[in-house]
């Protein structure tokens, strides 16, 4: 070896080095500061004494699941009483959360509404993060922990007790049965996502580009069967009650949102927010919408051929599924971890530099938003995705260059 091969190596062997240690630092720093988060929010019943309960936003869901066990979900589509029977759970005064999910995510949230509210607390954080992790474990084996600890979409996500854990879970664990050949098992996975039809929505038409119809059909049956349960188990009003419940929510946090912009990822919110309109905002996401779907179309159905591999295709379907929508929000990310690794060994130095971007854009894009008033998170989603997209075009697949 010589002098100048050795030399050339060891910055990039310290640039390695450097890097993983600030992963380890970043992932004791995360889990001391949601513990202490965690603790902080037991000073006054099971909240904070200064508005927040105990997991946050996981108090939505629990109730629901609960109310639904006791047969009175339309409680949590009526704004009063839902914030009522909330400050009966946690014993203290809170601010006024809203349930904005569809009657079939209440459905599913029946098994934790079935235990007490801490410890299904604790069950909806460690199995979520537990389930993610997994998905990482079978991409790769070797530094799946860590890099499922301190995955910064998962930080936030903790901290407001939020779906991004589990819905990256569905995704990903549905992706790896595909790639595998276990297409029922997919399907039905992938129906799960009824529970978030803002994010869930795109994956059919992948799966129809990709010709996957086994998988197709059974994501299909099975979110017509958890509609139709929910409909036996709830009734058709709780429905009607969500449906006008989206005109709402969609004014306040997506039109207005200045409560929430920060963590709002979407190109909508990104326009709203640089002083564009309402209606030029909606039109600048419907174009949005239409390119992220056009190009992922076009990248499943090239996978017909054998012209692009699953790392790459399995990659973009992530990346559509957070560029597509109006409704992303920062815990959504967690998804986000399987299209970096999967993406990483392609990758020159610049691609590694946007998808870091991407990959801090949920702890970075609050303080962005809130110090320039506006929420530029999407760009980091769009440079990723438009990236990706032009990686695969060109990309010329080795079928030795991944083994499962």
């Amino acid at each position: 070896m010589t002098a100048a091969t050795s030399s050339g190596k060891r910055p990039a062997s310290l640039l390695f080095f450097l890097v993983w240690f600030c992963i380890r630092v970043w992932a004791v720093c995360s889990c001391t500061i949601l513990i202490t988060h965690g603790l902080s929010q037991l000073h006054a019943g099971w909240t904070d004494g200064a508005g927040h309960p105990f997991c946050e936003d996981f108090l939505n869901l629990w109730s629901a699941g609960f109310l639904l066990l006791h047969h009175h979900l339309m409680v949590a589509y009526n704004f009063e009483a839902f914030h009522h029977f909330q400050i009966g759970i946690v014993h203290h005064a809170i601010n006024l959360y809203h349930y904005s999910y569809p009657p079939v995510t209440a459905l599913l949230s029946i098994p934790f509404g079935l235990l007490p509210y801490p410890l299904a607390c604790v069950l909806w954080q460690g199995g979520g993060w537990l389930a993610f992790a997994l998905v990482l474990r079978r991409i790769t084996p070797k530094h799946w922990c860590l890099l499922a600890l301190a995955w910064p979409a998962v930080f936030v996500n903790t901290l407001s007790g939020q779906t991004g854990c589990w819905i990256a879970a569905i995704i990903g664990h549905a992706l790896l049965d595909l790639r595998d050949n276990q297409t029922i098992r997919a399907g039905l996975l992938l129906s799960l996502l009824v529970a978030k039809p803002q994010l869930g929505w795109i994956v059919p038409l992948a799966l129809l580009s990709g010709r996957e119809w086994k998988a197709l059909f059974t994501m299909a049956v099975g979110s017509v069967g958890l509609l139709a349960l929910s409909i036996m188990v709830a009734g058709i009003q709780p429905w009607f009650a969500w449906h006008e419940r989206l005109s709402i929510l969609r004014r306040i946090i997506l039109e207005d949102g200045s409560g929430v912009m920060q963590r709002m990822m979407s190109v909508f919110v990104l326009v709203r927010h640089a002083g564009a309109s309402v209606d030029t905002a909606w039109l600048m996401q419907a174009a949005a919408t239409l390119l992220s779907v056009a190009l992922l179309m076009l990248v499943w159905n090239r996978t017909r051929a054998g012209q692009i591999s699953f790392p790459v295709k399995a990659s973009v379907l992530v990346l559509a599924i957070l560029t597509a929508s109006p409704y992303v929000s920062d815990y959504d990310c967690v998804m986000l971890a399987f299209s970096c690794v999967w993406l990483w060994p392609l990758t020159d130095r610049w691609g590694r530099i946007i998808l870091g971007m991407a990959a801090l854009s949920p702890i970075m894009a609050a303080g962005i938003a809130l110090g320039t008033g506006i929420p530029l998170a999407a760009v980091f989603l769009w440079a990723a995705y438009i990236w990706a997209v032009i990686r695969v075009a060109g990309l010329k697949v080795s079928p030795h260059l991944f083994k499962h």
